[in-house]
């Protein structure tokens, strides 16, 4: 991927690496942590409250479509609400990579105590124009104030592909959690028939911002290495990927790489190949067919603290 898509520039973090054994990827060449902040330096971004995606009006041919994705769709997400009533009163919840806040604001519907840590400016003023805090960090580093707290639920969502060093970030997760704490970590799933098709011009592909490419078996590797129990599992992402607007977003991508005589190879996520891949992904298991999954984790019974090397560069 030759280029950050959003940005229409030139970037040195699009070739991945993929070991075919465990379907874990990353970005061949890892950006130093200085350099991050200017990935989110957007226009428009989900989690500055507006999305970087042009609104499409369906047509009927359209509501048609996502009308059938509808019907097969049997997503698992993240239910606040279920969560909820599996903590203890006033429980803690910190949200690590917290975007735009709004599983922190679900949360203290509830009656929690709620804390965010972000590294975006862009995202935590966000969140504080929603009366929440979120402190400058990253799971890999985070923020002093956190330094002697434990959480009873601790989320990752969306945040563990961003970092440099996912492994680390597990491990800081796991330190945070209460002894009796859970954890929550959600990914865009690598193994998803859509990501397969489409591969750069998928959403979910998303470079340089988006630095590891996660499989639900290399995730749950990397989980158990870090000392994470996995007690159940979600997906979700399913209709939106048929909707015009997400189509139209991804035929941007491929176009702009078409530009730069970069798309040879590549599909166009064209109407017709949106009634391809809802033909094959219909009746897939899960694991194929969504294109997020997520894992509720615990600390697992051995409680030493497990030592995480330094990332390889």
């Amino acid at each position: 991927m030759p280029i950050d898509a959003k940005k229409q520039e030139p970037t040195p973090f699009g070739r991945i690496l993929r070991c075919d054994r465990c379907g874990l990827a990353r970005s061949a060449d890892m950006p130093e942590p200085a350099e991050v902040g200017a990935f989110y330096d957007l226009a428009a971004y989900y989690t500055h409250g507006e999305s970087h995606m042009t609104p499409v009006a369906p047509n009927l041919a359209d509501r048609i479509l996502t009308r059938l994705a509808w019907t097969v769709d049997r997503a698992r997400p993240f239910d606040v609400d279920a969560i909820a009533a599996t903590l203890k009163p006033g429980a803690s919840i910190l949200d690590i990579g917290c975007g735009d806040g709004e599983k922190l604001a679900a949360f203290r519907r509830h009656g929690f105590t709620v804390l965010g840590v972000d590294p975006d400016p862009g995202s935590r003023a966000f969140v504080a124009s929603q009366g929440l805090l979120a402190l400058d960090g990253t799971a890999e580093a985070p923020p002093a104030e956190l330094a002697g707290h434990r959480f009873d639920l601790v989320i990752m969502s969306h945040a563990l592909e961003h970092c440099i060093d996912p492994a680390r970030a597990l491990a800081t997760m796991r330190g945070l959690m209460a002894p009796d704490g859970i954890g929550y970590v959600e990914v865009p799933n690598a193994a998803a028939l859509h990501f397969e098709r489409f591969r750069q011009c998928s959403e979910m592909f998303d470079a340089p911002r988006h630095l590891w490419f996660f499989t639900p078996d290399a995730l749950s590797r990397m989980a158990a290495a870090a000392g994470l129990g996995i007690s159940d599992w979600h997906y979700n992402g399913f209709t939106r990927l048929f909707s015009p607007t997400w189509r139209g977003w991804e035929c941007q991508i491929h176009d702009r790489l078409a530009e730069r005589g970069a798309a040879a190879g590549l599909r166009r996520h064209s109407r017709w190949e949106s009634a391809l891949l809802l033909a094959r992904s219909a009746l897939a298991p899960p694991a194929r067919k969504y294109d997020s999954f997520g894992i509720l984790v615990s600390r697992t019974p051995n409680d030493r603290e497990h030592q995480v090397e330094q990332p390889v560069r």
